[in-house]
C-alpha cells in the first residue's frame, strides 16, 4: 500500500493511499463535546442538509439512491467522521464535492433547524432518532445516556433537550471547529489534483479561527479515544475501516505531525468539475449534478468500467434494518393471506413508530423492481416526510429471501405518524408514475447502479424503458388503500 501526504492551499491535511479497493474518502473533524446539548450531532446533520452549491434538501438521498455512491457520517465524543465511497470516478468526485461544500460552506437556517433537529413538538429528524433509540433502550432496560469512557456527556444529545439548540449554537460551533486546519482528509486511490480543484472553489478559512484551531487541534489529537467507535464498526465497509486505521496510525507517528513536510497541492483551474446544464422552464425534481451525470451515462455506449474484481466490497446490497424484522414478517404473512383472497397486491403494517409497505416481485421483474426502488428512493415527494422531520429515515429497497421469494419494501423509521405514511404511499407511487421527466432523467443513473451492483453488461438493461418504470409503479400501487 502506497501512502502520500499532502497539504491543500486552505490548510486541509490530506493522506492518500493507493491500493486495489476502489475510491473512498474519510473526513475527520475534531469536534470536542463539552455538554449534553448534542450540538456536534446537530451540525453533522446540517452539513448534510444543504449548502450554497447544493441547495436542495434531497441531494444526499438522490445521490445515494440513484448512484452506487455511499455517503454517511458518525458523531463521537471528540471527532465527527464524514465518509463516502464509489467505484465510479464521476460519482466519487460528486460525493467528495457534496461533502466539501457541506463541510466548508453549509447553509443553516431556521426552517432546516426545525426540520432536521427539532420543531418544538414531535418533529425533527434528530429528535425522532433520539426518541426512537431511547425508547428501544428503555425496552432493553438499558440507559440511553451511555456517553463515553472519557466523560459522562451524551454527545449525540437527548430528546428532552435537543430542542434547546439555537441557530447561533450551530453556526458558532461550525465556525469554530469546521476549519480546514482542523480537518484531515484520508482517501484511497483519489485523483488528488481534481480534489484540489474542487477545494479551490471553497472560500479560504477565517484567519481569526486559524491560530485558535491549531491550538485546539494539538490539545485534542493527543488524547483521541477510539473505544466508543468500536461499537460502530459494523457501520463501516472494509474500505472505510482501512481509512480509519490509516488516520489512527497517522496520529501515533511523529513524522506525520510535521506539517511542514507535507507536499503542498496547487489547484488546477483548467480541470472543469463544475459543468453547467441547459436552462429549462420545465420543473425538474432531480438535482442538476445528477442530470449532468445522467446525460453522461446516456451518451456512453457502455457503463463505467469497474476498478477491479474486489469491487464487491463496495456494492453489497443494503439489508433491511433489523428494526423492521418483525414488521417485515408480519407484512409477508398478511400479503399471502390477501393474495389468497384475491384482494390487495400489497400489504401495509406498522407499530407505534415504524411502518412497512410490501409487495411481491415476480422473478421476471427483479431488475425492473430494483431499478424502480432506486428511483422511488430519490423522488422528492417520497422524501418529503424525512426532509420535513416527520421520520428519521425512509427508503424503498428489494429483499431477496432464502426461500427464493423477493419483495419490494418501503419503510419509514421512527415516524411521527406511520399510519399516515402507509396511507400516502400508493398515491406517492402513482404521482411518480406520472412524473415522466424525473423517471427519464433518473433511469440512466439507476441502470448504471444496478449494472455495477449485479455485474451486468449495459446492453442487458436496454429493454427497460421509461414507460416500463411508469407502468410498474402503477401496477404495484393499484388497488384500494390498505386498512392500517
Amino acid at each position: 500500500m502506497i501512502e502520500n501526504i499532502y497539504r491543500h492551499k486552505n490548510g486541509l491535511k490530506h493522506i492518500n493511499i493507493i491500493d486495489s479497493d476502489g475510491f473512498s474518502a474519510l473526513f475527520v473533524v475534531n469536534t470536542p463535546v463539552f455538554d449534553n446539548s448534542g450540538v456536534a450531532h446537530a451540525v453533522e446533520h446540517m452539513v448534510f442538509r444543504r449548502s450554497e452549491a447544493f441547495p436542495e434538501v434531497e441531494t444526499l438521498f438522490q445521490i445515494t439512491s440513484l448512484t452506487e455512491a455511499k455517503i454517511n457520517a458518525s458523531t463521537f465524543a471528540n471527532t465527527t467522521y464524514f465518509h463516502c465511497q464509489s467505484h465510479c470516478p464521476e460519482t466519487f468526485l460528486l460525493a467528495i464535492n457534496y461533502l466539501l461544500n457541506g463541510l466548508f460552506k453549509p447553509t443553516f437556517d431556521g426552517e432546516d433547524l426545525r426540520n432536521e433537529v427539532h420543531n418544538g413538538n414531535d418533529s425533527g429528524v434528530i429528535f425522532r432518532e433520539l426518541l426512537g433509540i431511547e425508547q428501544a433502550n428503555t425496552k432493553n432496560e438499558k440507559s440511553h445516556k451511555e456517553g463515553n469512557k472519557q466523560n459522562d456527556f451524551c454527545y449525540g444529545g437527548m430528546s428532552a433537550t435537543i430542542g434547546t439548540l439555537t441557530l447561533s449554537d450551530l453556526t458558532n460551533f461550525h465556525k469554530q471547529y469546521y476549519q480546514a486546519n482542523n480537518i484531515t482528509l484520508v482517501t484511497a486511490n483519489a485523483d488528488v489534483e481534481r480534489i484540489a480543484n474542487l477545494i479551490s472553489f471553497i472560500p479560504q478559512q477565517s484567519a481569526q479561527y486559524k491560530q485558535e484551531r491549531i491550538l485546539l487541534n494539538d490539545a485534542n489529537t493527543s488524547s483521541q479515544a477510539f473505544e466508543d467507535k468500536e461499537q460502530h464498526q459494523k457501520k463501516y465497509s472494509s474500505s472505510i475501516k482501512k481509512l480509519i486505521e490509516t488516520y489512527q496510525l497517522w496520529l501515533q507517528d511523529p513524522y506525520y505531525q510535521e506539517i511542514d513536510d507535507y507536499q503542498e497541492i496547487d489547484d488546477h483551474q483548467e480541470i472543469d468539475d463544475h459543468q453547467e446544464i441547459e436552462e429549462s422552464t420545465e420543473i425538474n425534481n432531480l438535482i442538476p449534478p445528477l442530470v449532468n451525470l445522467s446525460n453522461l451515462f446516456t451518451a456512453r455506449a457502455t457503463v463505467n468500467k469497474l476498478v477491479n474484481n474486489k469491487i464487491k466490497n463496495l456494492v453489497k446490497k443494503a439489508p433491511l434494518p433489523g428494526l423492521f424484522t418483525n414488521l417485515y414478517q408480519q407484512a409477508k404473512s398478511e400479503l399471502i393471506t390477501s393474495e389468497a383472497k384475491g384482494l390487495l397486491c400489497f400489504s401495509a403494517v406498522h407499530d407505534q413508530s415504524n411502518a412497512v409497505w410490501l409487495t411481491k416481485i415476480n422473478n421476471a421483474d427483479k431488475a425492473l423492481a430494483n431499478i424502480t426502488s432506486y428511483i422511488i428512493s430519490g423522488y422528492p415527494a417520497f422524501l418529503a416526510r424525512r426532509c420535513q422531520g416527520h421520520c428519521y429515515a425512509t427508503q424503498a429497497l428489494t429483499i431477496d429471501d432464502s426461500n427464493d421469494s423477493t419483495h419490494l419494501v418501503i419503510f419509514s423509521a421512527f415516524d411521527i405518524n406511520p399510519t399516515k405514511h402507509l396511507q400516502e404511499t400508493p398515491q406517492c407511487l402513482l404521482s411518480l408514475s406520472q412524473d415522466y421527466r424525473f423517471i427519464r432523467n433518473s433511469l440512466p443513473l439507476a441502470k448504471n447502479k444496478y449494472s455495477h451492483t449485479h455485474f451486468l453488461a449495459d446492453n442487458q438493461l436496454e429493454n427497460i424503458t421509461d414507460t416500463d418504470i411508469s407502468n410498474y409503479l402503477k401496477t404495484i400501487a393499484s388497488g384500494s388503500h390498505p386498512k392500517v
